[in-house]
């Protein structure tokens, strides 16, 4: 994300922060899209309008139809089996949406693993009551019984299981930070003009500084980039909820390597509205989406702080297929002209085509034990 020019537009969240910054001065990006994204009023995510979908802003693989959660079903199966088949086992799914994801796999494990399927008990966890009910409507008919709502991944505490997250972290708010004339900047965004605009400040934050430290100074003049304050925050939680299992992170991302490369100048922090993309974030806050890539490196060493061990990071692509051999064996081996298999194979060429979803999105599965 290049710095834009200012031709932000007034609407009721704009007016919102702007009075914000007049009551109190600039304010960092982060905060700004903090409320973009979730302002009780006017929040991208907490208003009513679709946001998933061809009717939407955005295509998620959730969204595509329910293969990949049957593939994601097939392996947590495989994950209690191998846990040697307890008989309590607890998926926990942070940013559950209104649902869809659990219902696929849910649906699947009762198919394919009746006795799994007696086993689990799968916790949603959302903020808002909206996505509440909106989760209660899918699933009260089927599978109400398993389910669980929370508003906070901090509420839940299991023995054992798995955490899934699907698209998440790359909508925690974001740091920007640039440098210029040899040193790093904090991006805030100001007002002037009736007008939101952005402003450079020196970082004071401990953790901001500190992390601005161990990246150096090895990078052309302008060059932009974020800091995910909410990946420790996470991982922790995660570490608390999940007293042992599986914990698979699927998103948006790079290693460090690439993250920061000097020639990936413009950062990862992309906004959209219909499927396409918009050059500033400042635009019409609370109407489009503000996503920022992952730093798995950076995920990697946070959950391992937090007590979660041997890594395995991979494309989407690479992941599903991988996970999905028995079940497109077992699709090889019908006659594969069912209209019901007929789109789901096509849903699986959507989620893995390298000109698709294949390379869009990246998984990492890490493990904890007890004890950790």
């Amino acid at each position: 994300m290049a710095t834009p020019a200012f031709t932000n537009k007034s609407n009721p969240l704009s007016e919102k922060i702007r009075f914000l910054i007049q009551q109190n001065g600039p304010i960092s990006f982060r905060d700004y899209m903090e409320m973009a994204l979730f302002d009780q009023e006017f929040g991208y995510y907490t208003s009513d309008t679709t946001r998933v979908g061809k009717d939407g802003d955005f295509i998620t693989s959730v969204s595509v139809g329910p293969c990949f959660g049957l593939i994601l079903a097939r392996r947590l199966i495989a994950f209690w089996e191998h846990s040697g088949k307890p008989g309590t086992f607890s998926i926990i799914e942070p940013g559950a949406h209104n649902g869809s994801l659990c219902a696929d796999i849910l649906g699947e494990i009762q198919t394919h693993c009746p006795e799994c399927f007696k086993a689990t008990r799968y916790h949603l966890v959302e903020p808002g009551e909206e996505m509440h009910k909106a989760q209660k409507d899918r699933l009260s008919d089927n599978f109400g019984a398993k389910c669980k709502m929370h508003h906070s991944l901090d509420e839940i505490r299991v023995d054992h299981g798995a955490l899934i997250s699907n698209e998440l972290i790359d909508a925690f708010p974001v740091e920007l930070i640039q440098f210029k004339d040899g040193d790093w900047s904090q991006i805030y965004v100001d007002e002037c003009d009736e007008e939101l605009k952005f402003t450079h400040q020196t970082p004071c934050d401990e953790a901001l500084v500190h992390f601005c430290r161990n990246l150096g100074d090895q990078f052309p003049d302008q060059y932009l980039t974020e800091y995910n304050p909410g990946i420790g925050s996470f991982a922790s939680e995660a570490s608390q909820a999940l007293g042992s299992g599986l914990m698979i992170t699927i998103d948006y991302g790079h290693e460090a390597k690439d993250y920061y490369h000097p020639s990936r100048s413009t950062g990862t922090l992309q906004t959209y509205y219909r499927h396409q993309k918009s050059d500033n974030p400042l635009d019409y806050p609370g109407e489009l989406d503000i996503t920022c890539h992952v730093d798995f490196s950076r995920l990697v060493e946070e959950a391992q702080s937090a007590g979660f061990s041997n890594p395995r990071l991979s494309s989407q692509s690479s992941y599903l297929t991988h996970n999905a051999k028995d079940w497109l064996v077992g699709m090889e081996a019908s006659s594969g002209q069912e209209q019901e298999s007929v789109a789901l194979l096509r849903q699986f060429q959507t989620l893995t085509h390298p000109a698709m979803l294949g390379t869009k999105f990246m998984v990492l599965e890490m493990t904890k034990t007890s004890g950790d």
